[in-house]
């Protein structure tokens, strides 16, 4: 399943580091990698990273990539935007899975938001897990928005609106490639 194979691979960047602000990273392949996905240096990176992800579970189908590539945005709402525009790439806003790209808006804005790639989704179906970029670890006060690392979050579907912070938007599901 694609969704997990988006996981696993998204899993192997936690701990990874940022030369603040957002300047580079510690690791020089991870750097190299985030680069390959068009970050550059000065740019937030967490669309970078679910996109990184995206890429390397669906480089066996270009097809699928392909078309995904064009969706793919460096802005996280803009790529939300993108996806839900699509008239056959499947978004939720209730459902989570694993390997999708979860959007959040900041506050209230309609252009500045955050990118998480789920990797794990409770039983409950409403508490998920993600993987970010950009972020803080989990468990530090903070904005989880404007970070250092990859770290692991814990979210919840139905979560009040706040004036400021994130604000769940959508998730942008993974499809099954057509075997090419």
């Amino acid at each position: 399943m694609i969704g997990q194979d988006i996981s696993t691979i998204i899993q192997t960047f936690d701990g990874q580091q940022e030369i603040q602000p957002n300047l580079g990273f510690k690791d020089p392949d991870f750097e190299n990698d985030m680069k390959s996905v068009g970050w550059y240096a000065g740019a937030p990176w967490c669309s970078f990273l679910g996109i990184f992800g995206w890429t390397k579970a669906y480089a066996p189908y270009p097809g699928t990539l392909t078309w995904a590539n064009k969706l793919f945005s460096g802005n996280s709402q803009q790529m939300a935007r993108n996806f839900h525009a699509d008239p056959t790439w499947p978004t939720s806003t209730t459902t989570p899975q694993v390997g999708a790209l979860c959007i959040w808006g900041d506050g209230d804005s309609t252009v500045s938001g955050h990118t998480g790639t789920v990797i794990a989704v409770n039983p409950d179906g409403i508490h998920f897990t993600t993987e970010e970029g950009n972020t803080i670890p989990d468990g530090n006060p903070g904005n989880e928005r404007e970070g250092y690392i990859v770290a692991t979050h814990t979210h919840m579907i139905g979560a009040p609106h706040k004036n400021t912070g994130l604000n769940f938007i959508r998730f942008i599901l993974p499809v099954e490639p057509e075997q090419q």
